[in-house]
């Protein structure tokens, strides 16, 4: 189930089904009166209305405000129960863990109605006011990943900070080893623990005398590390046992009473293992732990009674299934975008579902840095608030910033190319939506007419390596951008220890002619070589390669100073 935020720029998309809708429950004296006072709301971009989709189909209109719902449209022609009904607006209400559900209209309701709402398990308060008191059997699914892991701690950082339980948590691999801190409720020593960790804290193997900040002192550990897990079929996980006996308290985790279950892989027939980590006797807890994030065969198999066990990601890395299948009726997954093997999995559709994954890469997966885990959790974190409380905005960053002050910049944006070159983007509805559906393949998330100034001040950033580990105002990351215009960014000093694959992506877009970053700069030289000829050529290419143009345009308006 599909739930959006409506804006005023997307109304066209929807005019005809909401004008194809009828009010479902008495807020307003007639349903075109409901259907008036809807337009409106979307117009003023308050941040209430939600289209509500069942499978690809709008099928739902919902304002909301205050915590109250204030207008409901359905589409006339839509055949669906009263429990379908409530479950869609229960789950809109659960995406931001609200404590109850609340409708107050403005006359009686009938004895039909009523009824309804009882069955519901509402509570009539009034004749004109009902309410629900939502319950939760909420789980954190914890995905494996290695030293990307520190983004689970971040999250968990968020959700404390929001006041959000969990009755249930599942792991996978790093993910059970933080569900085990997490269990343990000690986050100021897990985020200690992670901020001060080093790869000869979870691994046995010789190292090569070698910094984070070069390509080749990257590949000589990663050499190391593969010829030791070669002679020794898998590097020993010692470290890892003295970490873990180290880390967790028998007594602090037997006053938790969160239910946790692990996965890991039983060899030699690769089966799936659930454990009930809370059942665990005589510490045997430890080894299940071990065992869940053996990443076999770089890491040694651990051995468990008569059997061999390794990585339960090999077949079940981020866990869901075995939340649902323990009764959770919420789901907040934490993917960490590690090695393994996720199943496909069918959300029951009265089950909410909260996917939390960064587009941001989080560094390599079995060399742990100290520096680079700071930042994941910083990022987890600003990602998880920004997520749930819908206080932030942004999607590569997390700025503080309400709706009308991300249009006040647009508009100043679009002032200066309108002033400078007499660029006017909207002049047809027509190139509003084209510049839309470009930029979205290079944002990837959602682009409309009154968030494009962001994404260009997001997508140039992140062109310029500024690091997304903090929370912005639009006037602070431009100022980053200015300054980065100066001094070239070191992105081993901004974010710790990269990856390989971050180091090839790195020399991609530094030096391969057809990355967009480079794509822009030639651009650049193309456009600045003849000042007369630029807002002709301007005009010319922002029709053929939008993306590009406008980016070269904020970051000139950046330069010139934002006014």
């Amino acid at each position: 189930m599909l739930i959006e935020q409506m804006v005023a720029s997307e109304w066209a998309k929807y005019s005809q089904q909401v004008s194809d809708s009828i009010q479902l429950l008495p807020f307003y004296d007639s349903h075109t009166l409901a259907r008036q006072v809807f337009r409106k709301k979307v117009g003023e971009n308050s941040g209430g209305a939600y289209v509500v989709y069942r499978g690809k189909v709008p099928s739902l209109f919902v304002l909301m405000e205050n915590g109250k719902v204030t207008n409901l449209l359905i589409k006339e022609s839509l055949k669906i129960s009263w429990t379908t009904i409530f479950t869609m607006i229960e789950n809109l209400f659960k995406q931001s863990f609200q404590p109850e559900i609340l409708f107050n209209f403005s006359r009686s309701l009938t004895l039909h109605l009523q009824e309804v709402f009882l069955q519901q398990g509402y509570t009539i308060q009034k004749e004109n006011r009902v309410i629900k008191k939502l319950s939760y059997r909420t789980a954190l699914v914890l995905g494996g990943g290695g030293a990307r892991g520190a983004y689970q701690i971040g999250v968990w950082q968020a959700l404390k900070e929001l006041g959000i339980p969990f009755d249930i948590i599942t792991g996978t691999s790093v993910g059970a080893l933080n569900g085990a801190l997490i269990l343990q409720d000690d986050f100021e020593a897990a985020k200690n623990m992670w901020e001060k960790i080093d790869t000869q804290q979870i691994l046995a193997f010789p190292t090569v005398k070698a910094s984070s900040d070069t390509f080749g002192s990257m590949v000589g550990q990663i050499g190391s590390f593969t010829l030791n897990a070669l002679q020794s079929k898998g590097v020993s996980t010692q470290p890892l046992r003295n970490l873990i006996d180290d880390t967790f308290s028998q007594e602090k985790l037997e006053q938790n009473t969160i239910e946790f279950y692990l996965v890991t892989t039983q060899l030699p027939n690769m089966l799936e293992k659930v454990i009930y980590f809370n059942e665990c006797k005589n510490n045997q807890w430890q080894e299940w732990l071990l065992a869940s994030a053996s990443f076999f065969p770089a890491m040694a198999a651990a051995k468990i009674g008569n059997n061999l066990y390794v990585d339960g990601g090999y077949r079940n890395n981020v866990p869901c299934d075995v939340a649902l299948n323990h009764g959770a009726t919420e789901c907040i997954v934490v993917d960490v975008k590690g090695p393994g093997i996720s199943k496909p999995i069918k959300v029951p559709e009265a089950t909410s579902y909260l996917f939390l994954q960064t587009p941001w890469s989080m560094g390599a997966v079995l060399l742990f840095d100290g520096a680079r885990s700071v930042q994941n959790i910083k990022l987890g974190y600003l990602e998880t608030i920004r997520t749930i409380s819908k206080k932030y905005l942004g999607y590569w960053y997390t700025f503080d910033e309400t709706f009308a002050q991300m249009e006040k910049f647009q508009q100043a944006f679009f002032d200066f190319i309108r002033d400078a070159y007499q660029l006017n983007l909207w002049y047809s509805v027509e190139q509003q939506n084209k510049i839309c559906k470009k930029l979205r393949k290079f944002y990837r998330d959602r682009v409309y007419s009154e968030n494009i100034g962001l994404v260009l001040l997001e997508l140039l950033a992140k062109n310029q390596e500024i690091t997304a580990s903090k929370l912005y105002t639009i006037d602070e990351l431009v100022e980053s951008i200015q300054r980065s215009s100066e001094v070239k960014v070191d992105l081993v000093e901004t974010i710790g220890m990269i990856s390989i694959q971050e180091w090839l992506k790195k020399y991609y877009t530094d030096y391969f002619l057809l990355s967009e970053k480079q794509q822009v700069a030639l651009m650049t030289n193309i456009l600045d070589a003849d000042e007369k000829e630029k807002p002709q050529r301007l005009a010319f290419l922002l029709d053929k390669l939008p993306v590009q143009v406008l980016q070269i345009l904020m970051k000139e308006f950046i330069i010139q100073g934002v006014k």
